[in-house]
Protein backbone atom coordinates (compact mmCIF):
# COMPACT_ATOMS: atom_id res chain seq x y z
CA UNK A 1 0.00 0.00 0.00
CA UNK A 2 1.43 3.53 -0.56
CA UNK A 3 -0.46 6.15 1.14
CA UNK A 4 -3.80 4.12 1.52
CA UNK A 5 -4.02 2.59 -2.20
CA UNK A 6 -3.06 -0.60 -3.20
CA UNK A 7 0.08 -0.90 -5.08
CA UNK A 8 -0.84 -3.10 -8.44
CA UNK A 9 1.78 -4.28 -11.14
CA UNK A 10 1.26 -6.31 -14.01
CA UNK A 11 3.62 -8.07 -15.25
CA UNK A 12 3.16 -9.72 -18.75
CA UNK A 13 5.04 -12.74 -18.73
CA UNK A 14 3.79 -13.97 -15.69
CA UNK A 15 0.14 -13.18 -17.06
CA UNK A 16 0.93 -15.11 -20.26
CA UNK A 17 2.24 -18.43 -18.52
CA UNK A 18 -1.33 -18.65 -16.09
CA UNK A 19 -2.83 -18.44 -19.60
CA UNK A 20 -0.95 -20.96 -21.09
CA UNK A 21 -2.30 -24.83 -21.41
CA UNK A 22 -0.78 -26.69 -18.37
CA UNK A 23 1.53 -28.78 -21.33
CA UNK A 24 2.57 -31.79 -19.06
CA UNK A 25 -1.05 -32.22 -17.54
CA UNK A 26 -1.86 -32.77 -20.65
CA UNK A 27 1.06 -35.60 -21.02
CA UNK A 28 -0.11 -36.70 -17.70
CA UNK A 29 -3.76 -37.52 -19.52
CA UNK A 30 -2.21 -39.26 -22.24
CA UNK A 31 -0.08 -41.23 -20.00
CA UNK A 32 -3.11 -42.53 -17.97
CA UNK A 33 -5.14 -43.01 -20.38
CA UNK A 34 -2.51 -45.43 -22.18
CA UNK A 35 -2.89 -47.74 -18.52
CA UNK A 36 -6.26 -47.29 -18.99
CA UNK A 37 -6.25 -48.71 -22.75
CA UNK A 38 -8.47 -45.85 -23.60
CA UNK A 39 -7.24 -45.08 -27.50
CA UNK A 40 -9.96 -42.42 -27.95
CA UNK A 41 -8.61 -40.35 -24.40
CA UNK A 42 -4.90 -40.73 -25.86
CA UNK A 43 -5.96 -38.98 -29.09
CA UNK A 44 -7.84 -36.37 -26.96
CA UNK A 45 -4.87 -35.00 -26.30
CA UNK A 46 -3.26 -35.18 -29.78
CA UNK A 47 -3.89 -32.47 -32.92
CA UNK A 48 -5.40 -33.35 -35.97
CA UNK A 49 -2.32 -33.14 -37.61
CA UNK A 50 0.06 -34.56 -35.25
CA UNK A 51 3.25 -36.44 -36.49
CA UNK A 52 5.08 -39.22 -34.26
CA UNK A 53 8.16 -40.66 -34.40
CA UNK A 54 7.96 -43.55 -32.32
CA UNK A 55 11.30 -45.19 -33.95
CA UNK A 56 13.48 -43.17 -32.85
CA UNK A 57 14.35 -42.80 -36.32
CA UNK A 58 14.30 -46.32 -37.77
CA UNK A 59 10.44 -45.95 -39.56
CA UNK A 60 8.72 -43.47 -41.16
CA UNK A 61 6.51 -41.13 -38.18
CA UNK A 62 3.09 -41.27 -38.13
CA UNK A 63 0.89 -38.86 -39.46
CA UNK A 64 -2.36 -37.52 -38.50
CA UNK A 65 -5.18 -38.71 -35.83
CA UNK A 66 -6.18 -41.54 -38.35
CA UNK A 67 -2.71 -43.76 -38.54
CA UNK A 68 -2.23 -43.15 -34.80
CA UNK A 69 -5.82 -44.56 -34.11
CA UNK A 70 -4.83 -47.54 -36.35
CA UNK A 71 -1.24 -47.80 -34.50
CA UNK A 72 -2.06 -47.56 -31.51
CA UNK A 73 -5.11 -49.88 -31.76
CA UNK A 74 -2.85 -52.64 -32.91
CA UNK A 75 -0.35 -51.48 -30.12
CA UNK A 76 -3.42 -52.11 -27.75
CA UNK A 77 -3.92 -55.20 -28.43
CA UNK A 78 -0.40 -56.85 -28.33
CA UNK A 79 -0.11 -55.52 -24.89
CA UNK A 80 -1.15 -57.40 -21.89
CA UNK A 81 -0.09 -54.31 -19.78
CA UNK A 82 1.21 -51.46 -19.39
CA UNK A 83 3.29 -49.57 -16.79
CA UNK A 84 4.61 -46.11 -18.95
CA UNK A 85 6.39 -44.05 -16.67
CA UNK A 86 7.95 -40.80 -16.43
CA UNK A 87 11.36 -40.27 -14.18
CA UNK A 88 12.00 -36.41 -15.46
CA UNK A 89 9.94 -33.91 -17.20
CA UNK A 90 10.38 -30.17 -18.07
CA UNK A 91 8.08 -27.47 -20.13
CA UNK A 92 9.30 -24.46 -21.15
CA UNK A 93 6.38 -22.58 -23.28
CA UNK A 94 5.23 -24.76 -25.78
CA UNK A 95 7.50 -27.67 -25.49
CA UNK A 96 7.68 -30.69 -23.03
CA UNK A 97 10.69 -32.51 -22.00
CA UNK A 98 10.54 -36.20 -20.89
CA UNK A 99 12.60 -38.84 -19.61
CA UNK A 100 11.02 -42.26 -18.67
CA UNK A 101 10.18 -46.00 -19.41
CA UNK A 102 8.15 -47.76 -21.93
CA UNK A 103 7.52 -50.86 -19.97
CA UNK A 104 4.83 -53.41 -20.82
CA UNK A 105 4.39 -56.87 -20.76
CA UNK A 106 2.99 -58.72 -24.27
CA UNK A 107 0.03 -60.79 -24.52
CA UNK A 108 2.51 -64.16 -24.37
CA UNK A 109 4.25 -62.69 -21.30
CA UNK A 110 7.29 -60.94 -22.03
CA UNK A 111 8.21 -58.02 -20.08
CA UNK A 112 9.61 -55.22 -22.42
CA UNK A 113 11.06 -52.17 -21.13
CA UNK A 114 12.47 -49.56 -22.96
CA UNK A 115 14.47 -46.49 -21.42
CA UNK A 116 13.86 -43.15 -23.82
CA UNK A 117 13.65 -39.19 -23.90
CA UNK A 118 11.53 -37.69 -25.91
CA UNK A 119 10.27 -34.16 -26.66
CA UNK A 120 6.38 -32.70 -27.20
CA UNK A 121 5.29 -29.85 -29.24
CA UNK A 122 1.80 -28.55 -28.30
CA UNK A 123 -0.02 -26.42 -30.47
CA UNK A 124 -3.34 -24.82 -29.17
CA UNK A 125 -3.06 -27.08 -25.89
CA UNK A 126 -2.55 -30.31 -28.02
CA UNK A 127 0.58 -32.43 -28.98
CA UNK A 128 1.38 -31.70 -32.40
CA UNK A 129 4.80 -32.89 -32.84
CA UNK A 130 5.88 -36.18 -30.62
CA UNK A 131 9.35 -37.54 -31.19
CA UNK A 132 10.92 -40.15 -28.86
CA UNK A 133 14.58 -41.36 -28.72
CA UNK A 134 15.53 -44.85 -27.17
CA UNK A 135 18.07 -47.67 -27.99
CA UNK A 136 15.82 -50.03 -30.74
CA UNK A 137 18.54 -52.89 -30.58
CA UNK A 138 17.07 -53.33 -26.47
CA UNK A 139 13.60 -53.50 -28.03
CA UNK A 140 14.66 -55.90 -30.40
CA UNK A 141 16.56 -58.23 -27.96
CA UNK A 142 13.56 -58.14 -25.45
CA UNK A 143 11.10 -58.89 -28.32
CA UNK A 144 13.33 -61.97 -29.24
CA UNK A 145 13.12 -63.58 -25.40
CA UNK A 146 16.75 -62.31 -24.34
CA UNK A 147 15.25 -60.25 -21.36
CA UNK A 148 15.56 -56.91 -19.96
CA UNK A 149 19.22 -56.40 -19.20
CA UNK A 150 20.27 -55.93 -15.76
CA UNK A 151 21.96 -52.52 -17.17
CA UNK A 152 18.41 -51.19 -18.18
CA UNK A 153 17.14 -52.73 -14.55
CA UNK A 154 19.42 -50.36 -12.69
CA UNK A 155 18.27 -47.72 -15.10
CA UNK A 156 14.48 -47.78 -14.08
CA UNK A 157 15.59 -48.43 -10.53
CA UNK A 158 13.91 -44.74 -9.39
CA UNK A 159 10.68 -43.11 -8.93
CA UNK A 160 9.14 -41.80 -10.99
CA UNK A 161 7.63 -38.07 -10.73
Amino acid sequence: MIGGTALVVTFPAFAKERDMPDNIATLRKVISSWHEADVEGVLSCLHEDITWNNSGGLKPPIQGKDMMRKTLKAMKGRLKNNRWRLFDVAAVGDTVWMEGVDEFDTMDGTRIAIPYCGILDYEDGVIRHWREYFEGRLQEEQVAGKGVRDTVDAMLARPAV
